[in-house]
């Protein structure tokens, strides 16, 4: 038999690569919510979920503490027993359970208010710590869209995520000797550079809806429907002339503005701002609103192809980044700020760029690897902004408020850099 060796490229490569950054996503230094709320998003893609929740063992009960597709106030509402429903059949059994048409199955229990009726194809698997379920995720699908044999085994392999998740959160609640998260880490991570330069940032990651919506509660919620939808179509403006003067300061080619141009008519997307609209008026929370229209973009893919093309992942990884951004302007924050350091695990958005350049972020680094020819990597080079991209480990590492060393010349990225190392850097000027 001859040695067959492959390089996985393409839109099989994009799907690996996927389920690589869940194991950085699960190590990100967050809250957990914020990280189970990421990771439900990473999986709802990467299986081609209508609906991904994730419910939490509290004693004998099941407690939902993510989702995606569901309204966000059902997250810490919704409760069942061990045993009770397909979810806590799941958990009691200990094994993975398909249903085709929930609502027949015996085990199936009806939560009033949260719309699953709409998406009776079951798949709920148990997370095992140990010699129980300490979590169930279930993942769920419009009718006659039966999970297959492959896909379950994909998606059991995807939920070890979170169980490493939640190991690593019990880990700095006290099962770590005291002071241990804080002792210093220094690593030297490489990579290759996708933008020339050096620069000395401290580590900042890009927010989440989950993380965003718990600022807006403690800010304060506007009740008034039309002042909501006034204040987030305020918020797409402020934010599209920010990045259309980044934009206009750029040195491009006439193929590379034409591109960047056509990006930015996501301004001017009338579905994009429809949903947006439509959102605020029944929704007091900004960033529950955005986290909706950002899924609703990642979801139409799947709805029209079985595997979508890698424009259409490019076309919803933008949405995101732009909704996140009108968020964050609503909460008057800016990420990332001046100076910092940004470290993304999966894909670089050219709006992210764009973004990083307004607000004269130091660097980027990216855990994937990204299109050199790509539109986000030429504005990254068109502003001399170092970046490094296919950087394994990024989040084992790093932390947020780290002091991060990025060369995008050698295609290293230096966590919390020796003296010696920042007094070279700031040699070269």
């Amino acid at each position: 038999m001859s040695l067959e060796v492959r390089v996985h490229e393409g839109a099989e490569a994009t799907t690996v690569e996927r389920v690589l950054s869940l194991i950085d996503e699960a190590a990100r230094p967050r809250p957990l919510p914020e990280v189970l709320g990421v990771l439900c998003a990473e999986v709802s893609h990467v299986v081609a979920a209508d609906i991904a929740s994730l419910y939490v063992r509290d004693d004998d009960a099941l407690v939902l503490r993510a989702n995606v597709g569901f309204p966000g106030d059902a997250i810490d509402q919704v409760r069942l027993a061990m045993g009770e429903g397909i979810t806590g059949f799941a958990a009691e059994c200990m094994r993975p359970v398909t249903v085709t048409a929930a609502e027949e199955d015996v085990h199936y229990k009806a939560v009033p208010g949260l719309g699953e009726e709409e998406f009776p194809v079951f798949m709920a698997l148990p997370i095992l710590v140990g010699r129980r379920a300490e979590a169930v995720l279930v993942l769920q699908r419009r009718r006659d869209h039966p999970f297959t044999d492959a896909e379950v085994t994909l998606a059991t392999a995807l939920s070890s995520t979170f169980a490493y998740a939640l190991e690593r959160a019990r880990a700095r609640q006290g099962d770590e000797a005291p002071g241990e998260d804080e002792s210093p880490r220094h690593a030297r991570l490489r990579g290759r550079g996708l933008a020339g330069g050096v620069a000395l940032g401290r580590v900042e990651t890009p927010p989440t809806f989950e993380g965003l919506a718990a600022v807006a509660r403690k800010r304060g919620l506007v009740v008034e429907p039309d002042l909501r939808v006034e204040r987030l179509a305020q918020a797409f403006a402020r934010v599209e002339r920010k990045l259309r003067r980044a934009a206009a300061g750029l040195d491009l080619d006439a193929a590379t503005r034409a591109r960047l141009d056509g990006l930015l008519l996501v301004f001017e997307d009338q579905v994009l701002q429809r949903l947006a609209r439509d959102g605020a008026l029944s929704e007091a929370n900004p960033a529950l609103v955005l986290r909706e229209v950002a899924h609703a973009y990642a979801r139409a893919p799947y709805r029209v192809a079985s595997a979508p093309d890698e424009e259409s992942m490019e076309r919803s990884a933008e949405v995101e980044t732009l909704c996140l951004q009108v968020v964050l302007d609503v909460v008057d924050q800016r990420v990332p700020s001046q100076g910092a350091a940004l470290l993304l695990s999966d894909r670089l958005p050219a709006l992210l760029v764009l973004t990083a350049i307004a607000h004269r972020a130091s660097a980027l680094a990216v855990g994937a690897f990204t299109d050199p020819a790509g539109l986000a990597a030429k504005l990254c080079r068109a502003a001399s902004l170092p970046t490094v991209h296919g950087v394994g480990g990024l989040f084992a590492w790093a932390r947020g408020g780290d002091r991060v060393l990025v060369d995008g010349e050698q295609g290293v990225v230096q966590i919390n850099p020796s003296p010696a190392a920042i007094a070279e850097f700031r040699s070269r000027g």
